[in-house]
């Protein structure tokens, strides 16, 4: 009887685990954006890959943030991606991105971790190499 029950509660130990296995960073479960965000060199590739026209810019918007920004479109469909922010300077930059998005003609616009975007759809996301919309940060999605 008493291996039984060592036996069950080490069965749903070894099930939770499995469980949290995968979501982020494997110790806490917290998402880590670095996994989730295609880097800069594998997103431009998709997307030229897919015929998106791409620009890569040294200035973030009509801001001072040090930083690299991306933006790529097709037809009525865009990404406007910003890399190499502080965090400080990523959350400050949301809330910009938020003004000039404000239509709310996107899919997801997002700070996650030091990473802000805006996607107009899921197949440009998915084209992106977004691994997930998990996020550390603040976002929107619009289904």
């Amino acid at each position: 009887m008493y291996l039984k029950k060592i036996f069950i509660m080490l069965s749903a130990v070894v099930a939770l685990v499995s469980m949290t296995m995968g979501c982020g960073d494997s110790k806490t479960g917290i998402p880590e954006p670095d996994k989730i965000v295609p880097q800069k060199n594998e997103l431009v590739e998709n997307l030229t890959d897919n015929g998106y026209s791409v620009e890569i810019f040294d200035t973030v918007l009509d801001t001072d943030f040090s930083g690299k920004r991306v933006y790529a479109e097709k037809d009525d469909k865009y990404i406007d991606i910003c890399y190499e922010l502080s965090a400080s300077d990523a959350e400050t930059l949301f809330r910009t991105y938020e003004n000039k998005y404000q239509s709310g003609d996107y899919y997801i616009i997002a700070q996650n971790g030091n990473y802000v975007y805006a996607v107009s759809d899921k197949k440009t996301f998915k084209i992106s190499g977004f691994e997930s919309t998990d996020n550390v940060g603040q976002q929107d999605i619009r289904e």
